[in-house]
């Protein structure tokens, strides 16, 4: 094991973002070795310390006590265990590299070291992503850009996943208008390794989703395989419910989206729902996300 220079980090700041590496071996698995250069997973570049704790984001004053107590925040973890996961899939020769789109201020967002630009309306950034197939389910994580420059993949979105992502927008079309009027209609879900919320980024799908109205249309999207356009019969608070019972890594949109042919825009805040009935709206959100 290294012990060279640190690169600048402060002990206490090291220590965080140890945590959070540590954390994903643990719960994900992950054969890592962390050094005082950086971390490292078989077959892979080394990432830097600094790379880790770009992704990570900003260390909260509560994680840099020194005490025993485990402050590391689930957002840092998360956006860690994404990095980490990211980075050695893209070592593999048969990684499938796809557009992602991740909600605007979510915790599973990688921030500036994902080379995203904004989809029109200011709800979703869209990005290259790479599938992971872990622990029995397969994601799309944001390809960080430290693993593009180790590996050779595009940093930004190429047109091939530009065309793969308008191609799953048009087959989400055409299958709700299969579906339309049966027990899945009015449902998005997933196709070809793009989730709800990037299919949203279509503008094959957008297109769809307007026609019957004209200028736009409301979709809620509270987790990343599941949508629904039909709003008419969904209760707002049902919405921002399921995205709060939703497993961070798991969310997609906290509230419904306007969606027009050229944008996808917050709608006005959804109701807090957090009053008496919030425990019921709770439990019954979980209900219907087993379905």
């Amino acid at each position: 094991m290294s012990h060279g220079v640190n690169h600048g980090q402060p002990p206490l700041v090291r220590a965080f973002l140890r945590r959070c590496v540590l954390a994903a071996s643990v719960l994900d698995d992950l054969d890592v070795d962390p050094d005082d250069d950086g971390v490292h997973l078989p077959g892979c570049t080394p990432l830097a310390w600094a790379d880790v704790a770009a992704t990570a984001g900003p260390a909260p004053a509560g994680a840099l006590t020194g005490g025993a107590r485990d402050t590391t925040p689930g957002a840092a973890r998360l956006r860690v265990r994404q990095l980490l996961l990211a980075h050695r899939e893209l070592h593999r020769r048969t990684a499938r590299r796809v557009a992602l789109a991740v909600p605007r201020g979510a915790d599973r967002h990688p921030g500036t070291g994902w080379g995203s630009t904004a989809v029109l309306g200011g709800a979703l950034d869209l990005g290259p992503g790479v599938v992971v197939a872990h622990a029995g389910c397969e994601r799309t994580l944001p390809v960080p850009a430290v693993s593009a420059r180790a590996t050779g993949a595009a940093a930004e979105l190429t047109a091939a996943q530009r065309e793969h992502l308008e191609a799953m927008g048009a087959l989400a079309a055409h299958r709700l208008h299969r579906d339309e009027g049966g027990r899945d209609g009015g449902v998005l879900r997933p196709v070809g390794g793009c989730d709800v919320p990037t299919l949203l980024a279509a503008a094959s799908l957008r297109a769809h989703l307007v026609a019957a109205g004209g200028v736009l249309r409301a979709v809620a999207v509270p987790e990343r395989t599941r949508g629904w356009f039909d709003l008419a019969r969904v209760d707002p608070a049902f919405v921002v419910a399921a995205w709060a019972v939703t497993d961070p890594a798991d969310r997609g949109l906290r509230r419904p989206v306007l969606v027009t042919r050229e944008e996808v825009a917050p709608a006005p805040t959804a109701p807090d729902v957090r009053g008496e009935h919030g425990a019921d709206t709770g439990a019954l959100a979980r209900s219907a996300l087993r379905l």
